[in-house]
């Protein structure tokens, strides 16, 4: 039996793909103490894996911006949490003995709490990979479709005659490694990403855009649904047999009452049954306006509804397009911020869904869209396609058997 120390993001769509992870290796006998904030205590015990509170030192949120801004601002939030989380935890984590610690890719200071540990390191892709060398392969991609900067003066005046997105990111580099007293770094693969000598990646390469630019340091484990308490008040009996079209856009994005008010337009009053749910911070006042079609909860119960719907609507955040999948559930996908339009990409390239690029849709184009979701069936057999390719990886039990091996070769090594 090993110790493991697992570092976490305090995000449902970090948190919930690495709940069957950690179970997992408790099977096999490790002992997992997972790092997250207070909120998701219930859930990381669940798994029987021992919950530790990061306190008040670190909590996720979303910054809103241009791409180049975001990026920017992050880099810096990460730089500036790894400082003060290593040195607040590094002798609360060698008094646990750790053998290995796994991190979430977007937590640097699980990368290098092991280095000065000098134990075997494993990052884990909970979000929708995003590495230096998809950007080396295809720049445009990353600018216009992640960094989000189609529209920046200065992209537009240079592109196609230099690297921008190269000179961009070893700008950044620079600032970061001068601010930190780093003497290199690369902040895509190094920051963004906490790359290790093991890289898990919960997708396969059938899903995964540029996959080639992947490296044998990287394991695509595929994606499996564990299970998780969800709300029970929901009322299941008002669901009548028509087609049913589940609209969620995630359980942070706020101010999105104009996109609601546009599938209330768009889909009132049709023959289709829809669940919407609101998440937090959402004008009250919609819930006098919902057409006798809706039910409209701040929270539902996902999965069981996924199982059951005929169109998801989404905005394109990580958790929801591979549980979509995983479903077999086609996807109207309208996303919001950052990484949610590299997710969005995936699904149109893919063919499970459609990437709708206006997040403002207007109700003919709604009613278009899910008209071609619901009568083309080569959307469904897209995402069962995808499904095979998750489950043909070997799934949580190879992720396992991988991170056991490397975590022995490693001590074997040194």
């Amino acid at each position: 039996m090993s110790r493991v120390v697992f570092f976490g993001i305090d995000l449902h769509g970090h948190v919930n793909p690495t709940l069957g992870l950690i179970h997992r290796l408790i099977e096999k006998g490790e002992e997992v103490t997972y790092y997250s904030n207070d909120s998701f205590r219930a859930k990381i015990e669940g798994t029987g894996a021992t919950f530790r509170s990061y306190r008040d030192l670190f909590s996720f949120g979303r910054h809103i911006g241009t791409g180049v801004e975001t990026m920017i601002v992050l880099a810096d939030f990460l730089m500036n949490k790894c400082r003060i989380l290593v040195d607040a935890l590094h002798d609360e984590v060698a008094q646990l003995r750790p053998d290995y610690i796994i991190h979430d890719t977007f937590c640097p200071w699980g990368k290098e709490l092991a280095a000065k540990l000098n134990i075997p390191g494993i990052a884990v892709f909970a979000n929708f990979p995003f590495i230096d060398e998809m950007a080396k392969k295809d720049p445009a991609f990353f600018m216009e479709y992640v960094l989000l900067a189609a529209d920046d003066p200065l992209y537009i005046k240079y592109k196609g005659q230099h690297d921008v997105y190269r000179k961009l990111l070893d700008k950044l580099s620079r600032v970061i490694a001068l601010k930190y007293g780093n003497r290199e770094v690369n902040v895509m693969n190094d920051i963004f990403c906490s790359k290790e000598k093991l890289n898990l990646v919960f997708t396969s390469r059938e899903f995964q855009i540029h996959e080639e630019t992947f490296d044998d340091t990287h394991r695509f484990v595929g994606y499996e649904i564990y299970p998780r308490v969800e709300p029970y008040d929901f009322p299941f009996e008002q669901l009548n047999g028509r087609p049913l079209i589940y609209i969620a856009f995630g359980t942070i994005l706020h101010n999105l009452s104009e996109l609601y008010q546009a599938c209330f337009d768009a889909l009132g009053d049709t023959d289709y049954q829809v669940v919407m749910s609101l998440g937090i911070g959402t004008d009250e006042s919609l819930y006098t306006t919902v057409p006798d079609n809706f039910i409209v909860r701040p929270y539902v119960p996902q999965l069981k509804l996924l199982s059951m719907a005929d169109v998801f609507i989404t905005h394109g955040g990580a958790n929801s397009v591979y549980e979509s999948v995983c479903n077999s559930v086609p996807m109207l996908v309208i996303p919001q911020v950052f990484d949610e339009f590299m997710g969005a990409m995936m699904v149109e390239r893919s063919g499970t869904g459609i990437f709708m690029r206006t997040n403002a849709p207007n109700r003919e184009e709604l009613q278009e869209s899910i008209r071609q979701l619901i009568t083309n069936p080569q959307y469904k057999q897209n995402c069962r396609y995808i499904k095979q390719s998750f489950e043909a990886t070997g799934g949580i039990d190879y992720a396992v058997n991988e991170i056991i091996q490397f975590a022995k070769q490693k001590v074997c090594h040194e």
